[in-house]
Parts: C-alpha cells; sequence; structure tokens
C-alpha cells in the first residue's frame, strides 16, 4: 500500500497550510483587538521612547523636558514601534497589536518549517509540520502577547527564525567534506566539475550562516538575553566538533598502543598496515577540514552577530563614554545608584513571582510590610530582627520622620487625627466639614514615592545579612534556590495578561467573577500537556539513529536549559521569561505527533475515477 501523504499533491500541502495559517492569524488579531493590555510599565517606557524619537529626534526615556539621551532600553523593540507608529500615529497602539499579530502568525509558520527539517522520517515531514502549525496556532501562552506592548512576539519569532537559519546551515555544512572552507577565497580556476559544487555549497553554507548571525544580533538588540539562544546555536555548532575531534584523537592514541605492545610480543606486526576502510580501532583522527570547517562557520556567524551590536555600542561610547554594547542589567543609567545588597537578600530566599511585586516592583515607591515576608526568609531570630530594623528605616527614612514631626506640631490644635495631614486652615471644626475634607486630605497628602527611601547604608545592611547567608548555606544559595525557581517559571499557569491572570493555588483565592476556576485549571494543564509532548518529540530524536536528529536535540536542550538556568539565578523569576520555549515545545511537540499518527489517517486527495 502506497504511503498516504503522497496521494496529497503539493497544492493541496499548501492549501492546508495556508488555511491552518490564516485561522492561526485571525485568532490573533482577534485577541489583540478584543484583548488589549496596556498594563506592563516596560510597555510604556518602549511607547515613550518610540515617541521621542519621532517627535524629538533623540534616544530619551523621558516623559517632559529636557529629553535627556537615555540607555536603559536596547532600540530594537522602540524602534519597531517608532516605525509603526509613524506610519498609523504615534500613540496608535492597536496598530501595533495587529502587526503584532501577524509577526505571531508568521512565527507559526517557522515552528511548521523547523518541526518539518527537524522529522528524523522523510516519509513523515508534512504530517510533521501539519502538527506543529496545529499546536501553534491554538497556543494560548504566546498569543497573548500580541496584545501587549512588550517584545515577547517579535523576540520569539527571532528566536524561531535563527533556530530555521541554524538548520538550513548545518544541513549545509553535512554536505561540505571534501574541499577546505579556505576554497571560497582562492582565486584559483576550480577545473572540476566536483570543486565547483563544493564551492557553491560552501558559500551557501556562509551565507546561512550569516543569516543566522544577523537574526541572532537583531533579536539582542530586542532582549538582551536572546544572547542565550545565540550561545546555545554556538554551542552546537562546536562541541560536537570538539567532542569527536577528542574521541577520535584517543582512539588512535589507544590504536597505536595496541599496535605497540603487539609488536613487542610479534615483530612481524611492527610495520604491518591498518586495512583499508576497516580499521580495527575506531576512525582516524578527525579530517582537519571538519575543523576548519566548523571554525569558517562559527568566525562568520560570530562576525555577522557583532557587527549588528556595533552602531548601538558606537552611540553609547560617543553619548555616554563608556562601552555599553547591551543594556544595564537594572535599566539604570550611568551612575544611578542600583541596590544590589537588597537584590542579592533577596535571592537568597525569593522563589516564586509572589515576592516579586511586594519587594522589588514596589521598591523606591511604596512601603514594604515586614510581616509580609515569609518565614524562610530568616535563619535566625537575630537575623529577623536585623530585617525589621532595616525595614524600619526604608518605611520611616530620618527625612520624613522630622517632616512629620513639624506637621504634628503644626496641626496640635486640631481636635481630630484624621485633619492633621490637610486642615491646617480649617477654622470652623464642624463635624460635617471634618467628613467631607477626609477624602480630599487623603488625596492631598505625599504621596509613598516621596517617603520610602532606598539607601545605600540600608543596601549594605541587606548585603551583608546576604553575605553571611550565602556563607551559611551555599548549596541552597546556588542549587537549591535555582532549581524551586526554574520550577516556579515553567509549572505555571501562564495566564498573564489574559482577563483571568491569577495563581491556581490556594483554590479558595480564585476569583469566580472572571472565571478564573475554569480558566486556570485548563492552562496548567495545557502548560503539562506542551511539555509531555515536547520530552515525548525529544525522546523521537533521542531514539533516532541518525547523527543529524541528535544535533537538532541538543540544539533545542540547550536553547531550553541556557535560558532557564540563567533566570533561575536572578531575583525576578517571572513565567514570562518562559514563553519563548513554547514554540521550541510545539516543534518537538509536532514531531512526536507527526511520528505516532499513522499514515493512513493523514488527509487524502480525493480519487479520480
Amino acid at each position: 500500500m502506497s504511503d498516504s501523504s503522497r496521494e496529497l499533491t503539493p497544492r493541496t500541502k499548501w492549501f492546508i497550510c495556508v488555511a491552518l495559517l490564516i485561522v492561526a492569524g485571525g485568532i490573533r488579531v482577534g485577541v489583540a483587538h478584543y484583548l488589549p493590555n496596556d498594563g506592563p510599565g516596560d510597555g510604556r517606557v518602549y511607547a515613550q521612547i518610540a515617541r521621542n524619537v519621532l517627535e524629538q529626534h533623540v534616544y530619551s526615556h523621558a516623559d517632559e523636558p529636557p529629553y535627556e539621551p537615555s540607555l536603559i532600553r536596547l532600540p530594537g523593540y522602540p524602534l519597531f514601534l517608532a516605525s509603526i507608529y509613524a506610519v498609523f500615529g504615534h500613540t496608535n497602539n492597536g496598530a501595533v497589536r495587529i502587526v503584532q499579530a501577524l509577526v505571531d502568525m508568521a512565527t507559526c509558520a517557522l515552528v511548521a518549517l523547523l518541526a518539518f527539517y527537524w522529522q528524523p522520517d522523510a516519509k513523515r515531514k508534512f504530517a510533521t509540520a501539519v502538527a506543529a502549525l496545529v499546536l501553534a496556532g491554538v497556543c494560548p501562552f504566546t498569543m497573548i502577547y500580541a496584545a501587549t506592548i512588550l517584545t515577547e512576539v517579535p523576540t520569539t519569532f527571532l528566536a524561531v527564525a535563527m533556530a530555521v537559519a541554524a538548520t538550513i546551515a548545518f544541513q549545509k555544512g553535512d554536505s561540505v567534506t571534501s574541499v577546505s572552507p579556505w576554497l571560497i577565497l582562492s582565486k584559483n580556476r576550480l577545473t572540476t566539475e566536483a570543486q565547483r559544487a563544493q564551492r557553491k555549497e560552501l558559500k551557501r553554507l556562509l551565507v546561512w550562516w550569516c543569516i543566522a548571525g544577523f537574526l541572532a544580533g537583531l533579536a539582542v538588540l530586542l532582549r538582551p538575553d536572546s544572547g542565550l539562544f545565540a550561545a546555545a546555536i554556538g554551542l552546537t555548532l562546536v562541541a560536537p566538533t570538539i567532542w569527536r575531534a577528542m574521541a577520535s584523537a584517543a582512539r588512535h592514541r589507544f590504536r597505536q598502543s595496541h599496535k605497540a605492545r603487539q609488536s613487542q610480543i610479534d615483530p612481524q606486526l611492527r610495520n604491518a598496515a591498518t586495512p583499508a576502510g576497516q580499521p580495527p580501532w575506531g576512525p582516524q583522527p578527525l579530517p582537519a577540514r571538519s575543523i576548519t570547517r566548523t571554525f569558517a562557520a562559527g568566525a562568520v556567524f560570530s562576525l555577522a552577530f557583532v557587527l549588528v551590536l556595533v552602531p548601538w555600542t558606537i552611540r553609547n561610547a560617543r553619548v555616554f563614554h563608556l562601552f555599553q554594547p547591551l543594556a544595564p542589567a537594572h535599566g539604570e543609567m550611568p551612575g544611578e545608584f542600583v541596590p544590589r545588597g537588597y537584590e542579592m537578600w533577596l535571592r537568597t530566599w525569593l522563589d516564586d513571582e509572589v515576592y516579586i511585586g511586594p519587594f522589588l516592583w514596589s521598591l523606591d515607591s511604596e512601603s514594604i510590610d515586614f510581616d509580609d515576608i515569609p518565614s524562610k526568609a530568616f535563619d535566625s531570630e537575630d537575623e529577623k530582627n536585623r530585617v525589621a530594623a532595616l525595614f524600619e528605616k526604608y518605611n520611616n527614612p530620618p527625612d520624613t520622620e522630622s517632616a512629620n514631626g513639624a506637621e504634628e506640631q503644626k496641626a496640635e490644635p486640631s481636635p481630630t487625627p484624621e485633619s492633621k495631614a490637610g486642615n491646617e486652615g480649617d477654622q470652623a471644626g464642624k463635624h460635617e466639614q471634618t467628613e467631607e475634607s477626609e477624602p480630599a486630605d487623603e488625596s492631598d497628602q505625599p504621596t509613598e514615592p516621596e517617603s520610602v527611601e532606598m539607601t545605600p547604608d540600608l543596601d549594605a545592611g541587606f548585603g551583608q545579612i546576604a553575605r553571611e547567608r550565602l556563607t551559611r548555606h551555599p548549596i541552597r544559595y546556588y542549587l537549591w534556590l535555582p532549581i524551586k525557581r526554574a520550577g516556579t517559571m515553567w509549572f505555571n499557569t501562564h495566564s498573564q495578561y489574559w482577563p483571568w491572570d491569577g495563581e491556581l493555588f490556594p483554590l479558595d483565592d480564585l476569583d469566580y467573577d472572571s472565571h478564573q476556576q475554569y480558566w486556570l485549571p485548563l492552562f496548567a494543564g495545557l502548560t503539562l500537556i506542551y511539555t509531555l509532548l515536547g520530552l515525548a518529540g525529544g525522546w523521537v530524536l533521542w531514539r533516532s539513529r541518525k547523527s543529524e536528529a541528535h544535533r537538532w536535540l541538543l540544539l533545542v536542550a540547550l536553547t531550553i536549559f541556557l535560558r532557564l538556568a540563567f533566570f533561575s539565578t536572578i531575583e525576578n523569576p517571572e513565567p514570562r521569561y518562559v514563553v519563548e520555549f513554547f514554540p521550541f515545545l510545539t516543534t518537538l511537540g509536532g514531531v512526536f505527533i507527526g511520528r505516532v499518527i499513522p499514515t493512513a489517517s493523514v488527509p487524502v486527495a480525493p480519487s479520480q475515477e
């Protein structure tokens, strides 16, 4: 019986793919239009920079004059916004969302293409691509970012695009085996057809590595942590070559030592030659052309990557007189104070996103309630008292205390404490007037950003406590806490920016008005399903006998674990930092589904009689 996928005409295959893409794009456009979200503070910063570029002709995040130059955000996403604002209006975030929906639709197409390339069984490639396209099209974890003014959509697109480019480059490299890569620079006339073909393949190889490096550079201009995607590709390129070279050299030395020992027993074996094509103790050392080819590919990839970052680096050197090829790790301007000691203290215990808002994002803008700190943040009662004293100073700076004391003295004639903040000029003292004035008094009070401050002295105190905790429990700091952070980032509902955003547990806290009791269990279940599909797809690649499939498994493993390991070491383990993993899990899921679905179940074209 012939394979059913062969009965599908190319036109039918294209029709299926285009139809699925249109559906995926329609879903995303609907989400972008009906569920817009302007909540993220980062989005407002990006939008302000984009408007300043268009209106003030300066790259600045300031919202009022003077518009001083800035470097707190990389220019990729602000320039992306500026290009859309220039066409559709300077405040038209609706147009941005529609464009992002189309970009995310293109990401679905790239996921299908990547799954097509990664499927080891040539007969199942189309079914694999269709399965991956369906999984990507209905994935709720990525589509919601089309409705937000954040970098996730273009970053995910470029991450998958560079994986596709690297995959093609790896495949091109497998066909370049008989000539040196330096042949492309040779001016000598090539006399044989084989040499001309090899030179053409070599050019294509280097072009694809250049494209991959260029895409990696663009991704870094959007988010600096996208360099981890580039690192995964670079390690996938270099590691197998180094491993094969070391293994081949070791086998060669073992074979030579074995022959030496045999020659001592039988002198006739001293000059014995190894049979051609059948070395008894493994292959000869790795040919130099393989190492040179890897070096050339890595050099082109790195050069293209670096060249994309050169203009931004030169701009920062000229404007700020410092070497800054990326953005500062904490988004600070030069000379701005960063509470690194306090952040280090957070890293000694913070292992869940629920603590990020109250203890990190509210810093220097709101008071922090000491009673909200969990007991795991303290190793002893003495340490708890020290932390309490630091937060007491943070919540009540000396300047604020003296100012409050002066206000109390001025407000002494007032008969009620509620009126002391803003009723100094009230002479009537009537009860009705006091009740009416209380809401206005509360709104007239100074806001909390003026009354809380993380000073360098307080930061040093938190840093000292953090170092003591690290000295007592280094394994907790370097191993257990990162593992917990990785788990909380991965096994999350990933419902951020949906109307039912929230935590699944405790169940008693679910918001029934937004139907969290239905949506959050569904999203948690989908997270588990995509994770299991990704593992199953990795198992299919591992079980394959093709070295190419093992290379794709190495690439996706490095892509996921390098990024997950990095974000598990920081003090703000937000689940949105792992949303870029879902396209790769979808790709692996497509590989698995395409492998297990019987070929007879693939739709066939109607027979002609």
